[in-house]
């Protein structure tokens, strides 16, 4: 399938470090290439900082987005809401927990992060659920910069989503830092996202209908896992998901 004659769809992906590059590598860009396949072509890929990511979504400078959710940009932007957006199936749902400094309690609820200072990517803004609990953010762009600054000890704890940030802790060469497995604070779903249109919902649709098929006949969980996610975590990241439409 083809984009029509007005040339490739303009897709944003945000450039976080490892597994998302601004330089097109990663696992969240081959998983991508696997899931576009030939349709590729489409799309006219530019790479940003997630906030800048979107922003150019939401004020029409771009029409789609890879891999975030439409209910990121209702968390982010008020004028979200004013634009009609469609979103695919999820490549995967990625799970985000709080992380603590080494020696330090790990984190089981909510109420654990009272007045913390606590690291987070530019534009993920969590704020929205800590705010009451008086949590400061301290933004930056990258994964490793993330884990970098929490062992220095410029915050209490900072979030992460898994599997993406084992990547960051195994590229810097840094045991897992601890964390409580069964507290997630955001499950997030990797998704593209558009802009609503007769051509991106041709493409959404595309997208949705390879992540399905590439589900049932097993070979996303193989691409997956050839990108170096572990495979006794994959099933708790696919499933669910891949069966959901």
């Amino acid at each position: 399938m083809r984009a029509d004659d007005e040339g490739p769809v303009k897709l944003i992906v945000p450039a976080w470090g490892i597994t998302s590059g601004a330089d097109g590598s990663g696992l969240f860009n081959e998983l991508f290439r696997f899931v576009a396949a030939d349709g590729v072509a489409n799309y006219q890929i530019d790479y940003v900082n997630y906030e800048e990511a979107l922003r150019r979504v939401v004020h029409g400078q771009a029409e789609c987005v890879y891999p975030v959710p439409i209910q990121t940009f209702d968390m982010f932007f008020k004028d979200a809401e004013q634009v009609d957006l469609i979103e695919s199936l999820p490549v995967f749902i990625s799970k985000s927990y709080i992380f603590s400094r080494p020696g330090e309690p790990v984190l089981a609820r909510l109420e654990d992060m009272r007045d913390m200072l606590l690291i987070q990517i530019l534009g993920e803004n969590y704020n929205h659920d800590f705010l009451g609990l008086g949590a400061r953010f301290l933004n930056v762009e990258t994964e490793t910069e993330k884990i970098k600054l929490l062992l220095a000890g410029r915050g209490h704890a900072m979030i992460g989503s898994v599997p993406d940030i084992l990547y960051s802790f195994k590229a810097l060469g840094v045991e897992i830092l601890p964390y409580n497995p069964d507290f997630s604070v955001l499950d997030y779903p990797n998704n593209l996202t558009c802009r609503a249109s007769a051509r991106t919902k041709a493409l959404v649709d595309a997208f949705s209908a390879r992540i399905k098929a590439t589900f049932e006949d097993g070979s996303l969980k193989a691409f997956i896992a050839k990108q170096g996610v572990p495979l006794h975590l994959i099933d708790n990241f696919l499933a669910v998901p891949a069966v959901s439409q």
